[in-house]
């Protein structure tokens, strides 16, 4: 039974998700979704009581496939450098290929951002443990140059988040403006390879 309320679950975030991207949080509706997934709107209640209890789910599902990702790309058998560059490459692509999935515009981005302010901390909190963890073991195996790994890791999300805002940014207040997450990763992978450049050592 809980394997079938599961199932049932997952398709509901599907739906919710697709129609949040197409007419924004606050234009779409339960009966929206219900219609969407051929349910009565009572039947839908049973999962959820409200919009904003489907909205943490989704938001929730979505943060634990991010962090799965980035986990995975953290436990690759590669170079330090190599495996860095991965993990940025697996966080902006998740970003991108959300984006082209679901058509999700930068308005519902920008909604969505409003309402889960409390969970960034959590996130990047996570994200930062990965980093530092990368380099701690990268210290330890000699890869690179004993440093102070947690300021070098921050150093690392603000400039992967810093340009990731700026694709924002641009999609917002500029007329025809797509956003390039293929440009902004090229420049983070710049950013990264001149970080490390002086604390390699001749090992990698």
């Amino acid at each position: 039974m809980k394997i079938e309320v599961d199932s049932k679950k997952e398709l509901i975030l599907n739906t919710a998700l697709s129609l949040l991207a197409k007419n924004g949080f606050a234009k779409t509706t339960l009966d929206d979704i219900a219609s969407a997934l051929g349910m009565k709107k009572s039947s839908l209640y049973y999962y959820y009581q409200n919009k904003d209890a489907l909205l943490q789910d989704v938001v929730d599902r979505e943060q634990q496939r991010f962090c799965n990702m980035l986990s995975s790309a953290v436990e690759a058998d590669l170079p330090f450098l190599d495996k860095l560059i991965k993990y940025e490459t697996v966080k902006f692509n998740i970003i991108a290929d959300h984006i082209k999935l679901f058509d999700i515009n930068t308005s519902l981005l920008l909604e969505l951002k409003s309402r889960i302010f409390e969970k960034r901390d959590e996130l990047q909190g996570k994200d930062l443990n990965m980093l530092k963890g990368m380099l701690d073991e990268a210290v330890r195996k000699k890869e690179i140059v004993k440093c102070d790994t947690y300021a070098v890791a921050r150093n690392i999300i603000t400039i992967s988040s810093s340009l990731r805002h700026n694709e924002f940014y641009h999609s917002a207040f500029l007329m025809n403006y797509k956003m390039d997450f293929d440009n902004a990763l090229e420049e983070m992978i710049f950013n990264i390879k001149m970080i490390f450049a002086p604390i390699l050592t001749k090992k990698n």
